[in-house]
């Protein structure tokens, strides 16, 4: 299927704007990380359509997703104020669609988990040796602090890099020198400590776990010596191996691509930060998660990534960050009521009532055609005027 249909089963026309249910916890929810991909897009100002074609997912894939996200109880549609019961096990919502579960043929199949063979130890053009492993196929040559990673042949300037005094551990230390022998683009998988052909999955787990690890942004502050200029360097080109090999407009590329992509845009780069950071926000991270918002922001400053860093922030206890990353979302949206509730709930949680008060008053003058967020605005105004009562 390559276009939107007007209606999906259980949800309607997908010219609604839907929403996410305030009450909802993807943490309890064990949601997946293409479902949360999914689910941080709907913010009640895009219909659906436009979020089904703003996903980058092929169109049956994401339309699946959020059918399970409705089914689990974390969508709201025009004119709900509660979710339905989340659908129990037996009513045909299958595992989360980020788990490796495979549903079999035909209607009602058990979902089975995929046998792949052992990997043999590959080595790349660099000479980087990566030892066989005997996990499952999710887990398959990932790099990780238990595989064997050597330097063979290492260069002066390597050995010095190693002998350093500085904030980062050997094992560290070896995994960015290594993949800076491949940055140069001629081997993405290796980049990413894969073989070649791996599939979407173990691509999206290896770059979610090299991301989080090698992340310029983890060492803020820290003497790195050399390893300062390498962390960018090595970080934007396995960024860039991602998503050369995870494209959509293009075919998968081979070591023997034998040529290095361009750069990212900024934007691009600044996406891929903010899908990481709420994939760190959704497992519970919200610090790591605050960290990544920060940096998206800071190169490419969307409302949307402001609103999303201001929850992050309120969720992670830091109630300045908090107004100051909805002080901008509402600055550059000022006729936005969801961003007007945002920056009272920021205020609210910095002890400042009166300024929550007065962005409340603001935002009920505001014209909305959701009367739900419009009653939700009502009921905020009430609870700061009561606690300013107090």
């Amino acid at each position: 299927m390559s276009a939107v249909p007007a209606e999906i089963a259980g949800i309607g026309s997908t010219q609604q704007k839907l929403r996410v249910s305030p009450g909802f916890d993807p943490l309890k929810a064990a949601v997946g990380p293409q479902e949360y991909f999914v689910l941080s897009r709907i913010d009640g100002l895009q219909t659906l359509r436009d979020v089904l074609l703003t996903t980058g997912l092929p169109v049956e894939r994401a339309i699946s997703i959020v059918q399970r996200l409705r089914a689990i109880g974390a969508l709201l549609i025009p004119g709900e104020t509660a979710a339905p019961a989340p659908k129990t096990e037996g009513s045909g919502v299958g595992p989360p669609l980020g788990h490796a579960a495979v549903a079999g043929k035909g209607t009602g199949a058990t979902p089975a988990v995929r046998a792949v063979p052992p990997t043999a130890p590959v080595t790349g053009p660099s000479g980087l040796r990566r030892s066989a492993n005997h996990q499952p196929a999710h887990e398959a040559s990932e790099l990780d602090p238990e595989h064997d990673l050597t330097l063979p042949g290492a260069t002066t300037s390597e050995l010095a890099a190693l002998r350093e005094d500085n904030a980062l551990d050997d094992a560290i230390r070896r995994r960015i020198l290594a993949m800076a022998r491949l940055a140069d683009g001629r081997d993405p998988w290796a980049l990413l400590g894969l073989a070649s052909g791996a599939d979407a999955r173990q691509l999206k787990r290896a770059y979610f776990r090299l991301s989080k690890e090698i992340h310029p942004d983890r060492y803020f502050g820290q003497q790195l010596g050399s390893f300062a200029h390498r962390l960018p360097t090595v970080f934007e080109a396995m960024s860039r191996a991602y998503a050369r090999l995870t494209s959509p407009d293009r075919p998968r590329a081979t070591p023997q691509a034998g040529k290095a992509e361009q750069p990212q845009t900024p934007q691009e780069y600044a996406a891929e930060l903010f899908d990481r950071a709420c994939a760190l926000e959704v497992s519970g991270d919200h610090l790591d998660a605050m960290k990544l918002f920060a940096a998206a922001v800071r190169v490419d400053s969307q409302p949307r990534y402001l609103r999303r860093a201001a929850s992050c922030a309120l969720a992670a206890g830091q109630p300045k960050s908090a107004v100051e990353y909805a002080k901008k979302a509402h600055s550059l949206a000022p006729n936005d009521p969801s961003s007007a509730r945002l920056l009272a709930a920021a205020f609210r949680s910095a002890g400042k009532l009166s300024d929550a008060e007065e962005v409340l008053v603001m935002a009920m003058a505001l014209k909305s055609e959701n009367d739900i967020l419009t009653s939700e605005l009502r009921n905020d105004l009430a609870e700061v005027r009561r606690l300013l009562a107090q």
